[in-house]
């Protein structure tokens, strides 16, 4: 009888996956949670608190729901012997103590080493299917300009529009600085200049007496690929690597890996960080982000990770709004200005 009621009982228990190496067990029912490694031993330890929640029921004389049938005089019976038992075993004279035996010294535990990213991913399911791989000297130079973008923003904002919106006619745009003020000006001309010297513009002209810029972006695919969204990718892959070695903190971070999740679905996990045992994991967006939040949501969960963990970077967005989309989608919704220091309160456990 106790053997099919707590079959029965394990049957409706509830297991999630908090994060790596962090699987809870419970039964809502009756009040039970624990927490364990990997999920045999969280069963496992579900499985001993019930037995001993039902066996301090009984001795309680309470009937949990589901053995309570008052009128099958085998039940009855098994209760009564039931109670009997616990009131001899309460009546025994206690046993003599045990001798303290002497404790032996024991080693000091070894720090836990984390995983890898790659290892770590794949202990949830998932499958790297393709790591990026750039050319060095490539990397570098779309790197430096992604910074350029990334540290003057406000002032290149306006010619970084205009040149987005020129990659979809494959047309020369013209940009008017009548009204900008030096720094604008100073910042848009020498980004020019530098993107038409590795070549990501075919044309960049500026008369000084007009204060206007003409330019033609290239219709190579990858330079529309960095204009459309990777630079900013880059970008806050670089400031991370930056901002963990000036407080030296040792960590590994990985771009673009392309992955197959348990459901054999494909994704691509923009930037992937390990701080030591904690994974941080940040998708970064230039334009629209609607159509992908809600996909990011979801992933969030595949991943293990807290909303302290889940960043989404959204190019120019408003303080404001990233507070309530992070409330409405259980993501930290950022922009690029602030998701350094956002980050660092992640880290230190502070975050809102």
């Amino acid at each position: 009888m106790i053997t099919r009621y707590l079959e029965k009982a394990m049957a409706q228990a509830r297991y999630d996956l908090l994060g790596p190496g962090r699987f809870v067990a419970e039964l809502p029912e009756v009040g039970l949670k624990v927490e364990a490694s990997h999920l045999e031993a969280a069963r496992e330890a579900l499985r001993e608190a019930l037995e001993a929640w039902l066996l301090s029921a009984l001795r309680s004389g309470a009937l949990p729901p589901g053995l309570e049938v008052e009128e099958d005089p085998r039940r009855a019976r098994f209760f009564a012997l039931a109670a009997e038992m616990w009131r001899v075993l309460s009546e025994a004279p206690p046993a003599p103590p045990l001798k303290e035996a002497k404790e032996e010294p024991r080693e000091a535990p070894r720090p836990k080493r984390p995983p890898t990213l790659e290892a770590w991913l794949q202990s949830l399911g998932i499958q790297v299917v393709k790591k990026r791989e750039e050319d060095e000297e490539k990397e570098k130079v779309l790197t430096r300009l992604a910074l350029f973008l990334g540290d003057r923003f406000p002032s290149l904002e306006k010619l970084y529009e205009r040149l987005k919106q020129s990659l979809s006619t494959k047309r020369q745009f013209e940009l008017s600085l009548a009204e900008a003020g030096q720094e604008e000006i100073a910042n848009s001309t020498q980004f020019c200049t530098l993107l038409k010297q590795y070549a990501l513009l075919t044309s960049y002209h500026y008369k000084s007496e007009e204060r206007r810029i003409r330019a033609k972006a290239s219709t190579e695919g990858w330079v529309q690929n960095f204009f459309t969204g990777a630079w900013l990718e880059r970008y806050v892959a670089e400031r991370l690597r930056k901002h963990l070695r000036s407080k030296n903190l040792p960590h590994e971070l990985a771009m673009g890996y392309q992955v197959t999740l348990p459901s054999g679905e494909a994704m691509e996990l923009d930037i992937l960080v390990r701080v030591g045992e904690r994974v941080f994991w940040f998708e970064a967006k230039t334009g629209e982000f609607q159509a992908h939040i809600g996909k990011y949501a979801g992933l969030k969960k595949v991943l293990g990770l807290s909303q302290k963990e889940s960043f989404l970077v959204l190019l120019g967005m408003d303080k404001a709004r990233a507070k309530e989309l992070s409330a409405l989608h259980g993501l930290t919704v950022v922009n690029q200005a602030n998701f350094l220091d956002v980050f660092q309160e992640a880290l230190e456990g502070n975050a809102p």
